[in-house]
This record gives C-alpha cells, structure tokens and sequence, in this order.
C-alpha cells in the first residue's frame, strides 16, 4: 500500500479540507465500482480507492485541480 502525503492531495483535489479529499477520493471510487459492477472483466476484489489515487498521482484523475478549475 503507498501513502499519500494530504498537502499533495490537497494540491491535486483543489481544497485544503481533507475531509472533503477523502470525500472526493471515495466519491470517486464509488463511481468506477458502480460503473464496473455489471462487467465480467474486473473481478470483485478491484482496489478502486488505490485505482483513484493512482490516478490522481498521474493527472489522469476527473478530481485533479485543473478538471476542478475548469469547472468552477
């Protein structure tokens, strides 16, 4: 498992609020199980919330500051 220092997130997620990471990042990962839930190619043991902050790590992520940015 790999941490993730919070002031980085923070950067990435566009808030200072780690509850509202946290909220992001889980929100987030509820998405892609749900998405996923019907589809027989990943299995039930997917790490989705690894999966997001991976994403998140890359800027491949939808709650990057520059997609949050862009939204506001």
């Amino acid at each position: 498992m790999k941490f993730y220092d919070l002031e980085w997130l923070a950067k990435r997620c566009g808030t200072d609020n780690k509850y509202e990471i946290t909220a992001k990042v889980a929100a987030e990962a509820r998405r892609k199980s749900e998405e996923s839930y019907g589809e027989k190619s990943n299995p039930a043991s997917e790490r989705y919330i690894s999966n997001v902050l991976f994403e998140i790590e890359e800027g491949k992520s939808p709650i990057n500051v520059e997609t949050a940015k862009k939204a506001v």
